[in-house]
């Protein structure tokens, strides 16, 4: 406990699953926690915060929207004096990422634009409008949740996918430009996640040929993520910038034929035939 003790974290695309879990997390290691949301969602969740004793104000705004945006840095400044964290994890994840977001050929450019807009302008406007508050109060850091869809080719989620390339070379532009003023930025790079987005929009064999080629037992939680994101917004990551932090049960860390021959040489095994 206390590990973010008297800093201050805004985080936006916190009305539930990871971003809910990282607002409460911050909060309890003592941080006090500017939730941001679309939706009024975030009223929900800084209310649980408070009723658990922490400090958090909630504040609506779309993030592909500058002046919401100014809006809402400039509700955190005055609320609070500073912002030593900017947690970036707003980002377009629910029915119309997992069911509309297709191959090139079937993209709906509406669709493409609006995961644009969120996922990329969105961050970059928080990022233009933090940053010269983290460095007049002498540093911060910059956290953006990112996606093992950024590192690989897949069937669908093309937007999506596109979407998390560029807000990852983002935050590298910004740990380039702004470390020598004191500001860290890193990805919590996550993958298949147990939220709400998950289990209402993933049908059961897509989730379980997940699971299969994953080097966990399980599917991680938005907790896993929180625990994560507190690392890299407190002191204790103070050397680390520029850099991926995985959260993924090891998904994007091996081959993709892994778990085929995983499957083959048990097998070849359980037929008492020892393998090649």
């Amino acid at each position: 406990m206390g590990r973010l003790e008297g800093k201050v974290i805004l985080i936006n695309g916190a009305g539930s699953g990871i971003g809910a879990a990282c607002a409460a997390e911050y909060a309890r290691e003592g941080a006090k926690v500017v939730v941001g949301s679309q939706s009024r969602s975030s009223e929900k969740v800084a209310a649980q915060i408070v009723a658990h004793g922490g400090d958090a104000r909630p504040f609506s705004a779309d993030i592909a929207d500058e002046d919401q945006v100014r809006a809402m840095v400039a509700f955190a400044i005055e609320s609070y004096g500073r912002i030593d964290v900017l947690h970036n994890n707003a980002a377009m994840t629910g029915p119309e990422i997992m069911t509309r977001d297709r191959d090139v050929m079937s993209m709906d450019g509406d669709l493409w634009d609006r995961t644009m807009a969120v996922n990329v302008k969105g961050p970059m406007l928080c990022a233009k409008h933090a940053i010269p508050h983290m460095i007049r109060q002498g540093g911060g850091s910059v956290i953006t949740t990112g996606s093992t869809k950024a590192l690989q080719g897949d069937i669908a989620q093309t937007a999506y996918g596109a979407s998390k390339v560029a807000v990852h070379n983002l935050t590298y532009n910004i740990a380039a430009q702004y470390g020598k003023f004191g500001i860290r930025a890193n990805v919590l790079m996550v993958g298949l996640i147990g939220s709400g987005a998950t289990e209402e929009n993933m049908p059961p064999p897509v989730r379980d040929v997940m699971l299969r080629h994953m080097l966990t037992r399980f599917i991680g939680t938005p907790d896993d993520c929180a625990r994560a994101a507190v690392f890299l917004a407190s002191d204790e990551s103070r050397y680390t910038t520029g850099q991926n932090l995985h959260v993924d049960g090891g998904y994007a860390s091996h081959a993709p034929s892994l778990a085929d021959f995983r499957d083959m040489i048990a097998a070849m095994q359980a037929a008492g035939q020892p393998p090649a």
